[in-house]
């Protein structure tokens, strides 16, 4: 019926054997870089520890030290808990007892404030809002503390070298 080309054949041939070529060695370069990061971060562990706080949050995660706003090295983050937390306003509770209890399900209002000030090596400053919910000001502390544990760590080999 139709006779092939075997010339075209040889062709898409080679084509899917170069493409087969570049995944494994792609393949081959990812394990690598991924077997590189993971002895890094066996010996600096604060890295885990602020890529650990900032999941699922706006804040910069750091791979071999360097986050998308900038390296670690150099860098200070601080952060400022002004009485942030969640309350019951009177409103609210004037509202519930009104409603016979069902806003109540609108829940507490956000008060104070929290941040997370970051300085990073190459100058730049970016500041984080926290939300006054318990397991996010531990994230953030969290986070500061991790974030000056690797920055100090990174200064002391910096200084070594």
């Amino acid at each position: 019926m139709f006779k092939r080309d075997p010339e075209k054949a040889a062709q898409r041939a080679e084509r899917r054997a170069e493409k087969r070529r570049q995944r494994e060695e792609w393949a081959a370069n990812r394990k690598a870089e991924k077997e590189a990061l993971a002895e890094w971060r066996a010996s600096h562990p604060a890295e885990k520890t602020l890529n650990m706080a900032c999941m699922m949050r706006s804040w910069p995660s750091s791979k071999f030290g360097e986050t998308s706003l900038g390296p670690i090295l150099g860098g200070h983050a601080e952060f400022v808990d002004a009485g942030a937390h969640k309350a019951w306003t009177a409103t609210r509770l004037v509202g519930g007892v009104a409603t016979g209890g069902a806003s109540l399900v609108a829940g507490r209002k956000n008060k104070g404030a929290a941040v997370i000030n970051v300085t990073f090596g190459n100058g730049a400053a970016q500041t984080y809002n926290v939300t006054p919910e318990n397991a996010t000001l531990r994230a953030a502390n969290q986070y500061v503390t991790a974030f000056n544990a690797l920055a100090a760590q990174l200064a002391n080999e910096a200084a070594e070298q």
